[in-house]
């Protein structure tokens, strides 16, 4: 291994920035760092994957590398197995390209291998040297590498960039191919178009009754009479059992004085108040505010509304619109001063001006009440709430058990058990699986239960929405069979109108276009069959063409001149004959700007193409060679152990 203690020359240094920038992403696959080890079984954690010359694709390569995948979010993991061979290939690829052009005379010197280390992990290196190798070490130890390997697996991913770069580089596009895109992209189209929609004619279809019974017998074997089902069910409503639900007054009072500390309520008085700040303001600015607040007591003194002022004057924006009303407050809940100064007043007295932290203020109180003990009768309704809330589940439950066991040993006793226990009963007659049930909907649970027992039996107790619990016996079951002609023959009729208006739809937009390349009135035309001209919005190829989808569906409106008639073309169930109306030339003032950006997207599109199919080759020539062997029963054991752990 080179010497990374060496210094290095910066220009050397730098030289690879650009380049690596590129493959950021596949340089970080194996240095990428955070993962724990992972237990794996023993026949997969040190294999050989893979022979690639004088290369070895292990196992625990391919781990590093989900682990990274996934992390990064990139992956699920519950698709590891789905993945795991499709990274191995690319991994076992990308070094077929670096053996084989390793073995063509395609160099990655060590100065840029280190300036790749570099960039990766660039805490711990200082000025082009390793300063903290035994952590390095550490860091790639975690991830099952060593030293060697970061700088084996650096060293193949540059010689990758380099390969791609002269992909790149051979791929020449010419001045005109780039013109040529940018009259494509940018070239937009409008059209007029009608649309023949087999709906729009299955009034004009009649089928005979020949007909109908023909298509029956051609397709008896699809027409089926469903099963049906005759059920009961009983339903334990969680919200009317409570409603039910009586708490004799004994067991209230005992709870009551269980609790009396829970009903004691402390002294508290209802008040308004005004209140002129003073905060942050200066001495002069507090006298002003004095004297605003002595005005206003004055005025309230005289007979002034105390919810007017406070609405207009009060400096308390959270309570002025209310007249200043503060509600019930109790000891404790205001500032001292303010405190006091409430409490000592009487029910309807008004203070005089009580200065505290925030300024001054004057209050009144409107209701005043001292400690005392919420009287049974006042907290009764409460109390039998709670005690109800606390037992209703226990209830519920109870309950339903008890109409389960009921129902069990008397199938056929439904409504005396809904009456025994104060619950409702839903009949259902001959409906068919899926269907809703009256007071509860759609109610796949009871389906499903019903599909698993036998007639005269019972469900279990089952659990739905809304706090309610049923349980439902099945009364009687008609098994599927297959239709008679009388049950379908609507369903029929209408199978085959459908079939005959796209026929007749084809047939109709077949007429119309002839007659628009003939040379008539598009509207007119339209009119003729009770249609609209539908006339979308212009646009590109890349863009939707409202009523029709993606400009794609109408390409030709770009290859054919104005005037032509296309279709008819089926188009989202409907035929569509339309006419191009105009075409908009792109405006060739901006290609200038544009022109390389074009010419370097289409190289970039070729040189993947061109990339997927050199690696093809290379790999499919080593193969063949006996250069490279894949050992795919181990790479799906590898698979299998990865989705398991």
């Amino acid at each position: 291994m080179f010497d990374l203690f060496r210094s290095r020359q910066k220009a050397v240094r730098y030289m690879l920035i650009g380049l690596l920038s590129v493959v950021a992403l596949s340089m970080v696959t194996y240095l990428i760092p955070g993962f724990g080890a992972t237990q794996r079984s023993s026949d997969t954690n040190d294999g050989v994957l893979a022979d690639i010359g004088n290369t070895k694709l292990t196992a625990q390569e391919v781990v590093t590398a989900m682990q990274a995948i996934i992390q990064r979010g990139q992956l699920p993991p519950e698709m590891v197995d789905v993945y795991v061979p499709q990274i191995v290939d690319e991994m076992v690829q990308q070094r077929a390209i670096a053996y084989e052009f390793e073995h063509l005379g395609l160099k990655v010197s060590d100065e840029e291998v280190l300036v790749g280390l570099q960039s990766v992990n660039p805490q711990y290196f200082k000025d082009g040297v390793l300063i903290s190798k035994d952590e390095y070490e550490q860091r790639l130890a975690a991830q099952g590498m060593t030293l060697q390997d970061g700088v084996d697996d650096m060293r193949r991913t540059l010689m990758l960039v380099k390969v791609k770069n002269i992909v790149y580089a051979s791929i020449l596009v010419p001045d005109k191919e780039v013109l040529d895109e940018y009259r494509r992209t940018k070239e937009r189209a409008t059209i007029e178009y009608l649309a023949f929609a087999p709906a729009k004619f299955e009034s004009d279809v009649k089928p005979t009754d020949q007909e109908i019974h023909a298509m029956f017998e051609m397709h008896r074997a699809e027409y089926l009479t469903p099963e049906k089902r005759s059920f009961q069910v009983l339903i334990v409503d969680q919200a009317k059992l409570e409603q039910t639900m009586v708490v004799p007054d004994a067991e209230l009072r005992a709870a009551y004085s269980a609790s009396m500390d829970n009903f004691r309520m402390p002294d508290r008085v209802k008040a308004q108040h005004i209140l002129i700040k003073t905060e942050g303001k200066s001495d002069a600015e507090k006298k002003q505010a004095l004297a605003k607040a002595e005005d206003l007591l004055k005025q309230l003194k005289a007979g002034g509304d105390f919810s007017k002022l406070a609405e207009k004057n009060s400096d308390d924006t959270s309570n002025a619109p209310k007249g200043g009303d503060l509600g019930w407050f109790q000891h404790g809940q205001m500032v001292p001063e303010f405190d006091r100064a409430a409490f000592a007043l009487k029910a309807g007295e008004v203070s005089g001006i009580v200065t505290t932290q925030y300024g001054y203020h004057i209050i009144k109180v409107n209701e005043k009440e001292n400690a005392r003990v919420k009287p049974f009768e006042e907290v009764k309704g409460d109390l039998a709430a709670e005690i109800k809330k606390q037992r209703i589940a226990e209830q519920v439950q109870k309950t339903a058990d008890g109409v389960h066991d009921a129902l069990a040993k008397s199938p056929g006793s439904a409504a005396e058990v809904a009456k025994k226990f104060g619950v409702d009963l839903v009949t259902v007659t001959n409906t068919t699986p899926g269907s809703p049930v009256p007071t509860l909907g759609s109610v796949p649970e009871i389906d499903s239960a019903l599909a698993q027992i036998k007639p005269n039996n019972v469900t279990p107790v089952l659990t739905l929405p809304a706090n309610r619990l049923v349980v439902a016996v099945l009364t009687a079951r008609e098994a599927p069979r297959p239709a008679i002609f009388d049950e379908v023959q609507d369903k029929v009729r209408a199978r085959l109108a459908s079939q005959k208006s796209i026929a007749v739809a084809k047939s109709k937009a077949d007429e119309a276009a002839a007659k628009l390349r003939a040379g008539e009135d598009i509207e007119k035309v339209a009119k003729e069959y009770k249609l609209e001209v539908n006339k979308p919005a212009e646009f590109g190829r890349s863009d939707s063409v409202e009523g029709l989808g993606q400009a794609a569906y109408v390409k030709e409106a770009f290859t054919h001149p104005v005037g032509d008639i296309i279709g008819p073309t089926n188009i989202m169930n409907r035929d569509i004959v339309y006419k191009v109306m105009a075409k908009l030339e792109p405006d060739m003032a901006a290609f200038a700007a544009e022109k390389e950006g074009i010419r370097s997207n289409i190289r970039q599109q070729r040189a993947g193409e061109r990339w997927n199919l050199f690696m093809d080759s290379v790999t499919a020539r080593l193969t063949a060679d006996g250069k490279l062997k894949v050992n795919h029963d181990l790479v799906l054991k590898l698979a299998a152990a990865l989705k398991r752990s």
